[in-house]
C-alpha cells in the first residue's frame, strides 16, 4: 500500500477504510506529561493557556513535535468550555472549583453561540491546521452534557463518585432532563463550531462519569442529552465529520451507547477490545485500549502491552490506537516512544 499520511490514517480508519499503518494518538498527549508543557504552565493559568490562540496552537503541537508518528493533533482545551459563558466562574489548581448552581438557573441561560461565547477551541483548531497543513489530523472535542453537568452540580471536584450531583438528578428529573437537553445544544454547537470554522477533521466526545450510571438511568437521562448532542452537530456540520464516543468503566452501556449516531467508540483499559472488534467491527470503528499505567513503567512492559493491543485490534480496517484514559502527569516519554515504534513496526 502507499505511505499514507496521518491525516488520512485517521480518517480511513473512521471510515472503515485500510491503512498502511494502524493510526495512533493520545488522549491528553497535550500536557502534563510534556516538560515543555509545563513550562507554559508555570507562568500562564489554565484558561490564558485555552483561550490565547497562539499558546493554545504551541500547546497542542507540543506533542506532535516531539513524537513525529503520532498522526492526529486534538486540541487543547476543556470539557468544561462551555460554562463561563454560562456565567459560572471555573477555577482549576487542587481540584475545579465551580461557582453555585441550581437547577432554575437554566431559565436564564443565554442563547449559546460558540462563535461569540466560546470560540478558543475552534480558533486553536485554525491555527494549528495552518501550522500543519494536511499532514496531520486535527481533532477537535468536548465534554458529554451528562459529565458537564456532573462537575457544574458539584461545584467541581468535591463530590466524590458524584453521589449528590446524581442524587439531584434523580430527586427532580424533569428539571434535571431539562438541563442535560439543553447542556446537549450547547455542546452540539460547540463541536460544530471546532468543525465548521475550526476545520476539524473528526472530532470526539467525552463522557467520563457516564458509568456511574445504571443502563436504566443512562437511557433515561445521560443518553437522551448526548443524542441531542450529536443531532445537533450534525444538523450544523452533515454527516461526513466522524464522531468518536468515549465513556470509561461504560461497558454495561455499550449497547445503548452503539445505538448513537456515531463513527468510532472508543474502549477504556477494561474493555474487550478483541470482541468489540469480532462482534462490530463492521459496524463501528474502534479506538483504545492502552491501561496508561503501562506508561509509568519500564520500556518493556510498554512494547509488550501494545503488541497485546495491536494482536487484540487484528489486522480488519477500522481501528485507532490510543490509551483507555488520558495521560498522567508521571507518565514516561521513553515509555510513548517505544509505545509508538512498536506501532510503526521498528
Amino acid at each position: 500500500m502507499i505511505k499514507m499520511n496521518g491525516k488520512d490514517r485517521i480518517i480511513s480508519a473512521l471510515n472503515l477504510q485500510p491503512v498502511d499503518r494502524t493510526p495512533v494518538w493520545f488522549m491528553r498527549q497535550a500536557g502534563r506529561h510534556l516538560p515543555e508543557y509545563r513550562e507554559i504552565a508555570a507562568k500562564h493559568s489554565f484558561w490564558e493557556r485555552c483561550m490565547d490562540t497562539e499558546l493554545c496552537k504551541k500547546i497542542t503541537m507540543q506533542p506532535i513535535e516531539r513524537y513525529k508518528k503520532i498522526d492526529a493533533a486534538i486540541i487543547f482545551s476543556d470539557i468544561l468550555t462551555p460554562l463561563p459563558s454560562l456565567g459560572y466562574d471555573v477555577k482549576y489548581g487542587g481540584g475545579i472549583k465551580i461557582s453555585d448552581f441550581k437547577l432554575s438557573d437554566i431559565d436564564n441561560w443565554k442563547n449559546f453561540d460558540a462563535s461569540k461565547h466560546a470560540p478558543w477551541a475552534a480558533d486553536g483548531l485554525k491555527a494549528v491546521r495552518e501550522e500543519i497543513g494536511d499532514h496531520k489530523a486535527c481533532l477537535g472535542f468536548a465534554g458529554c452534557p451528562w459529565t458537564i453537568c456532573m462537575y457544574l452540580l458539584s461545584g467541581g471536584t468535591g463530590d466524590k463518585d458524584f453521589h449528590n450531583a446524581r442524587a439531584k438528578i434523580f430527586s427532580n428529573p424533569n428539571d434535571a432532563s431539562e438541563m442535560l437537553l439543553k447542556m446537549g445544544e450547547i455542546v452540539g454547537d460547540l463541536l460544530a463550531d471546532q468543525v465548521i470554522r475550526g476545520g476539524a477533521d473528526a472530532v470526539q466526545l467525552f463522557d467520563t462519569w457516564a458509568g456511574l450510571l445504571s443502563p436504566k438511568n443512562y437511557r433515561k437521562f445521560a443518553m437522551p442529552a448526548t443524542k441531542k448532542t450529536i443531532e445537533v452537530f450534525r444538523e450544523k456540520v452533515g454527516g461526513r465529520t466522524p464522531l468518536i464516543h468515549y465513556a470509561k468503566g461504560s461497558n454495561h452501556l455499550h449497547s445503548a451507547i452503539r445505538e448513537l449516531d456515531l463513527n468510532a467508540i472508543s474502549l477504556d483499559w477494561r474493555d474487550d477490545l478483541k470482541l468489540n472488534r469480532k462482534e462490530f467491527g463492521d459496524k463501528l470503528a474502534f479506538q483504545g485500549n492502552l491501561d496508561p499505567s503501562l506508561l509509568h513503567g519500564s520500556t518493556e512492559m510498554a512494547r509488550k502491552a501494545t503488541k497485546n493491543v495491536l494482536l487484540a485490534a487484528g489486522k480488519k480496517p477500522g481501528y485507532i490506537f490510543n490509551l483507555g484514559h488520558g495521560f498522567a502527569p508521571s507518565a514516561r516519554i521513553e515509555c510513548v516512544q517505544t509505545v509508538l515504534r512498536e506501532i510503526a513496526g521498528e
